[in-house]
């Protein structure tokens, strides 16, 4: 019997070791993977700007079939600042543009409300003109936005 009760302490012991030692490897890789994202986060500001009021005119989705017209309107002024409005929604933050056209938004504002930390939205800059230009977002979506 006390054979057994050793026994029995002895797997229970090993199994919380091997229990914390799993917890630990598991909190490390998390930590180095998040490490990771944030130098890809990290953005080279080319200096150029946007300046100017916006409608988005056309939402193209391949992966949705509802084309309905949106009443979403952009605002980007010469200081790296942007506001994206909607029926319900007023989201604020800050943008810049990359060497390679792409746009970075960060939404630090949603409804007058400071968000805790800023959501970053990327989109590739596929066609400017004077009257407007077209964002990518990611291959299957598209974003026509005209000059009012």
């Amino acid at each position: 019997m006390r054979r057994l009760i050793s026994t029995a302490r002895f797997f229970f012991l090993a199994s919380l070791a091997l229990g914390a030692l799993s917890c630990g490897a598991s909190t490390q890789s998390r930590e180095s993977s998040s490490a990771q994202s944030s130098e890809d986060a990290a953005v080279e500001d080319s200096g150029k700007r946007l300046s100017g009021e916006f409608d988005l005119i056309s939402l193209e989705d391949a992966y949705r079939q509802d084309k309905t017209q949106s009443q979403t309107a952009f605002s980007f002024d010469e200081n790296g600042n942007f506001k994206r409005q909607d029926r319900s929604r007023i989201e604020e933050g800050s943008y810049l543009i990359t060497p390679q056209s792409e746009l970075v938004l960060y939404i630090e504002k949603v409804n007058s409300e400071l968000r805790a930390a800023a959501r970053v939205e990327r989109y590739q800059i596929t066609d400017q003109r004077d009257d407007g230009f077209t964002l990518q977002d990611g291959p299957s979506r598209k974003l026509v936005l005209r000059k009012r």
